[in-house]
């Protein structure tokens, strides 16, 4: 597990380090990314996106990825909450030790269910590729592997989290949670959202890096939620 975060932190320096470089950290235009995901001649013509991201498309840019993530807060099945079921499920069977063939065939059951719902959704995404790896399906993995890298750049190119000034976006909160062993974290047990603010932060178990807390943007949650007059998170 030790030497799983150590690559997930040497990827994501890498990773951030490059972005920083050319400048790449820009919160989302939702406004616009909303008008150019429904242009059919543009290249963020959403229904192309998409297809690229479900193919595993290593070809597309980070600038497609982008309004991929954020412009699907403009879809008809876009919910910034998690309701399936099938959360629990999956984390019932990732708790074993060992895994049988029938789990391995959960897994897949589960987190494809999740992925329905969510296609962004990281921890299936994960558990997909635990199974392919253990069953040694390099397409498959190499695809979902993609998906993920897509989703992880999206968030992370928006900022560098230290700060409300300077937060993550995501437009879901379990985003948020999903994201952290990315960046080389472990959740430290407080979620707050910052009063008068489209903003919250997740504080942080003992790391090397001395960071206590990582802040995100969730202004897509924050609207979904008060126009249906307020609820759960």
């Amino acid at each position: 597990m030790q030497k799983l975060v150590l690559i997930f932190t040497l990827i994501a320096s890498v990773a951030l380090s490059a972005q920083a470089q050319d400048e790449f950290f820009s919160a989302p235009d939702y406004a616009q990314i909303g008008r150019n995901i429904k242009e059919p001649t543009s290249s963020y013509y959403y229904p192309k996106l998409m297809e690229k991201y479900m193919s595993g498309d290593d070809k597309m840019t980070m600038e497609e990825g982008r309004h991929l993530y954020f412009g699907f807060i403009f879809q008809p099945q876009y919910t910034p909450v998690d309701t399936s079921t099938y959360n629990n499920k999956l984390v019932e069977v990732l708790s074993k030790k060992t895994f049988t063939p029938n789990d391995f065939k959960s897994i897949l059951e589960y987190s494809n269910a999740l992925l329905l719902e969510d296609p962004f959704n990281l921890r299936a995404l994960n558990a997909k590729l635990l199974v392919y790896a253990q069953e040694n399906n390099v397409e498959e993995y190499k695809k979902v592997a993609q998906q993920r890298h897509v989703v992880q750049n999206a968030i992370a190119g928006t900022g560098d989290g230290m700060s409300d000034k300077t937060p993550f976006y995501v437009i879901r909160v379990a985003h948020e949670y999903d994201i952290l062993p990315f960046l080389g974290y472990n959740f430290g047990g407080e979620d707050k959202i910052l009063s008068n603010k489209k903003v919250n932060y997740l504080s942080l178990g003992t790391n090397r890096f001395g960071v206590e807390r990582v802040y995100f943007n969730i202004a897509p949650v924050i609207d979904q939620v008060s126009s249906r007059g307020g609820g759960k998170m």
